[in-house]
């Protein structure tokens, strides 16, 4: 009864957890009207068309065929499994990022698969459908505790590095660093040398309802002052996630 009851509510919170992967647009627009990757890596133009590159695990042909019907009379291909083109009469690049911010890839697929579930977990004795409300406000009021910042500083999943350089891109930059720790706990431990220089960012949180960033965030908000580093400075920060060539951190801090 218990698991049933652990996995109903699971499947409950895939439909209003905004961090997931499934519903996640290939761009958004931030609070100054630019438009940031998001489940994208990056586009350029391409003569009349535009080239879309996708991150590590999203496959363009099955995004090519959740848009295809979505964005006509723009047409869309996928010409390997992470690259999109999109073509049409007199497109622009603006009409285009607006329409696709509006499109989150895989939120229908990943409702209908949970409400199924859910609808068939619903009678055998656990929480049915009619529980999504209170799982929901379980979700909501539930928050991420972020550790204090002594605790963060001395987190062995740590990696720390010296700034090379910093790339001002938005809503935040690219930092190349010189490898100076290592991680020694953690599943990345294993993918850094010291010396080695890498790429950096920290995670940002966008706002499920507005699509921008959400600077009331806690890593948020720490990692929007990363903007104010320098070179020769020494930031740690613990890797989560490998996005094309550059590492993100959870926070990213001056030592």
């Amino acid at each position: 009864m218990l698991a049933r009851i652990s996995l109903v509510l699971s499947l409950a919170l895939m439909l209003v957890a905004p961090g997931s992967q499934a519903g996640e647009p290939l761009v958004v627009k931030t609070a100054d009207g630019k438009y940031i990757p998001a489940l994208a890596s990056e586009w350029v133009k391409a003569g009349d068309d535009f080239r879309f590159m996708l991150k590590t695990g999203a496959s363009a042909p099955a995004v090519a065929r959740e848009l295809k019907d979505k964005i006509a009379p723009i047409a869309v291909k996928a010409t390997d499994d992470v690259s999109l083109v999109f073509s049409g009469d007199k497109l622009t690049e603006k009409a285009l990022l607006e329409k696709l911010a509006g499109i989150e890839i895989g939120k229908d697929q990943a409702k209908k698969d949970a409400l199924a579930a859910l609808a068939s977990l619903g009678g055998e004795g656990g929480p049915a459908l009619s529980d999504l409300s209170s799982a929901g406000s379980i979700r909501a009021s539930k928050k991420i505790e972020l550790p204090k910042a002594k605790e963060r500083k001395k987190d062995p999943a740590n990696l720390v590095g010296k700034v090379l350089n910093v790339c001002k891109c938005e809503p935040l930059p690219t930092i190349d660093i010189l490898i100076v720790t290592v991680p020694t706990v953690g599943k990345h431990k294993d993918a850094f040398k010291p010396k080695k220089k890498i790429s950096v960012r920290g995670f940002y949180k966008v706002t499920p309802d507005t699509k921008k960033i959400d600077p009331a965030d806690e890593r948020t908000k720490i990692n929007l002052a990363s903007g104010k580093f320098k070179r020769g400075d020494t930031i740690f920060g613990k890797p989560f996630l490998l996005e094309g060539k550059v590492w993100i951190l959870e926070t990213i801090e001056k030592k």
